[in-house]
């Protein structure tokens, strides 16, 4: 009989069919730097299989535990992928069985959040994930690229990506870019991004006294396109400076290429719009795996002066689903089970209620696009200004 089972860390046979699974899954290489790569992420994460009767691995799914910064507080997210399936294995439910055991362990790791790059956004809705990182591309030809003010003062130093963690560690930290659902870098975490992106190379903003304040991530493909990976700086000087650094490739890159996580669009700033390609591509989702503990958390923007009785739906985790009542007193926010169903403020799904808090959309855009249909006016209204965010969410990162 089949069974879902976690592979211990020591297990290498069994964490080896599951790396031939994904190879087969996801075409990759099936070389020694491939293996490297996948095994130093699989000692960093749960990993679990679908044994079938032939106590072969048939389906697979990785959780990785990483921190997450939202608006300045670390939370512990839950990193899903690598999940696969054999096709002559699929339409078993071998995916919503996994995931039934990742759930189990991430709540008992105390685990609020969960990401993952979906293959279908329709497919993994079912298990309460919502849309909620975008990310805006931008291409603009090397004769359009933007001139810098000129004796900005400081300076600009390229270095080395793998020596240079710290100092990368140290911007993207401060960095608002970084606080709004992006995860937390671990140094092991920074090792293996660099792993799979050898390429990558790094330039550091200095001001007139010497100081760090800024960075740009960057690949380069020869006489093609220089790639800004990211681009971190702390103040407007620094962001001249770095600018001004990329704008010196424009003899040798005919394009120029930037896929931000910053969902804010940025093109007012060219001197002519016109002159650059903006795109919007959809990203990674999201789940809130405890809305309790979550609550109780979480940092609120106002306080609500009376408690608001939400009907929250999730279908898939059943500690969620039910009536509660919402308080904020002092910033501080309660969520408690109730008995009250008839005065109900506000009916939302748990993938609508993510959007809201995280600041993917407001509660007035679900009310207009039909996501939520029973409200309170007064609610809704009193609900907005405890989520009121300065960004969109923003995540650097895959996996």
């Amino acid at each position: 009989m089949a069974q879902v089972v976690e592979i211990a860390h020591d297990n290498v046979a069994l964490l080896t069919e599951y790396f031939e699974l994904c190879v087969y899954g996801f075409d990759k290489s099936n070389d020694e730097g491939s293996r490297a790569k996948w095994f130093n992420l699989a000692m960093h994460s749960h990993n679990y299989v679908l044994i079938g009767d032939d106590q072969h691995v048939k389906s697979g799914i990785m959780v990785t535990n990483l921190p997450v910064n939202w608006q300045g507080q670390e939370f512990l997210m839950g990193a899903v992928g690598y999940v696969a399936s054999y096709p002559e294995f699929g339409g078993h439910g071998a995916i919503t069985q996994l995931m039934a055991k990742a759930s189990e362990q991430m709540a008992q790791d105390g685990v609020l959040f969960s990401y993952l790059a979906p293959f279908s956004y329709t497919f993994y809705r079912r298990f309460g994930y919502e849309e909620i990182f975008d990310r805006v591309s931008y291409q603009v030809k090397a004769e359009h690229f933007p001139k810098m003010p000129k004796n900005i003062g400081g300076s600009v130093v390229r270095g080395n990506y793998a020596t240079n963690m710290d100092k990368l560690e140290q911007i993207y930290a401060q960095h608002p870019q970084s606080q709004s659902g992006a995860v937390v870098r671990a140094d092991w975490w920074q090792q293996y991004r660099f792993s799979k992106n050898p390429k990558l190379e790094v330039a550091f903003s200095y001001d007139e006294q010497k100081e760090l304040d800024g960075y740009v991530l960057y690949e380069r493909t020869a006489g093609q396109v220089f790639e800004v990976i990211e681009l971190m700086p702390l103040t407007m000087q620094s962001r001249q400076r770095l600018l001004s650094f990329v704008g010196k490739h424009a003899s040798a890159y005919p394009q120029f290429t930037y896929e931000s996580a910053n969902q804010t669009l940025m093109n007012d700033l060219m001197p002519e719009a016109y002159h650059i390609q903006t795109t919007i591509t959809p990203y990674m989702m999201a789940r809130v795996n405890d809305w309790v503990q979550l609550i109780a958390q979480w940092r609120f923007t106002a306080d609500l002066e009376q408690p608001i009785t939400i009907h929250l739906q999730d279908d898939f985790l059943a500690t969620n689903d039910g009536y509660w009542q919402l308080s904020v007193v002092n910033g501080q926010g309660r969520l408690e089970p109730t008995a009250e169903q008839q005065a109900v403020d506000l009916t939302i799904d748990t993938r609508q209620l993510i959007k809201v808090l995280t600041g993917y959309r407001t509660l007035n855009q679900l009310m207009i696009t039909g996501q939520i249909t029973d409200a309170s006016a007064d609610a809704l209204s009193a609900l907005q200004r405890a989520l009121n965010y300065n960004n969109k969410p923003m995540l650097w990162d895959y996996f």
